[in-house]
């Protein structure tokens, strides 16, 4: 299957390079690629399985150059040019196709993949400008005895990076699409960045509801007042600690973390 779809066309003149993480079929490179950005470096591996259908589509619809079909352990670092990492990693520990008491979270087979995210970025000779993630929305109520902890840990491994990090749950029914399909989509600005400087400078209440990047693509009318607490940046005492008393998470469907404070409204 070496061959490129026609229906398929990089941007001749990028705004920047993109890695794909966990690609499976490749529809955040569709995407990227009418918004200017240009995929340089994808992989996709489906484990326990001789065939990798999603890795054979991918390279079908874009060709191989640039493509890997390794097991994401094997990753070992992102090539130096990469602008923005991106990735749907599996959410099969936190999806609602379970009950959330039995979600193993950070502790299950698909969502200890995240520690190979942040792994990749950590290691990479020049850190990525901008990181895009997505999963499902219970991802922020995650685990049921510590609601909140694992995105709690997530953010706070990516601030630990050098990232301002700001979040977003977004239902498709709400912008007329005929499902209610929510995701939550995480957006990681590497603080050196003129985004990051602007959010800085920013009030974070405005950059959440109508200037911000995400509130610009998708409008939002606030529905409770923005709150502020910390989240450790010793990710040892957050998994012991972060909310251990119970009762619901306390990040709501959009927010900011700046360092180690979380600023967030529903």
């Amino acid at each position: 299957m070496a061959y490129k779809s026609k229906g398929f066309k990089e941007p001749t003149n990028p705004v920047g390079n993109v890695a794909e993480l966990f690609a499976g079929v490749g529809g955040f490179r569709i995407g990227l690629a009418r918004a200017g950005w240009k995929t340089t470096f994808s992989n996709q591996w489906e484990p326990s399985t001789k065939v990798q259908h999603a890795s054979d589509v991918y390279v079908a619809q874009f060709g191989e150059e640039g493509h890997t079909n390794l097991d994401i352990a094997k990753v070992k670092a992102l090539p130096k040019n990469i602008d923005l990492l991106v990735g749907g990693f599996p959410c099969q520990d936190y999806s609602v196709a379970g009950v959330l008491s039995h979600s193993k979270g950070l502790i299950g087979k698909k969502g200890v993949l995240w520690w190979e995210i942040e792994r990749i970025i950590r290691e990479s000779v020049r850190k990525p400008s901008f990181v895009f993630l997505e999963n499902v929305d219970r991802l922020i109520k995650s685990p049921a005895k510590q609601r909140g902890r694992d995105f709690a840990i997530m953010l706070s491994s990516l601030s630990r990076l050098g990232y301002i990090i700001e979040w977003r749950i977004i239902n498709a029914a709400d912008y007329s699409f005929p499902q209610r399909r929510r995701r939550v989509f995480i957006i990681a600005y590497k603080k050196d960045t003129q985004v990051a400087k602007k959010i800085l400078k920013s009030n974070n209440l405005e950059w959440l509801t109508s200037t911000g990047t995400v509130t610009n693509a998708f409008p939002v009318t606030p529905s409770s007042g923005l709150k502020e607490f910390e989240i450790s940046d010793d990710l040892e005492e957050l998994t012991k600690n972060f909310n251990s008393k119970g009762g619901n998470s306390p990040f709501e469907n959009t927010g900011l973390v700046i360092g180690n404070k979380a600023f967030t409204i529903k």
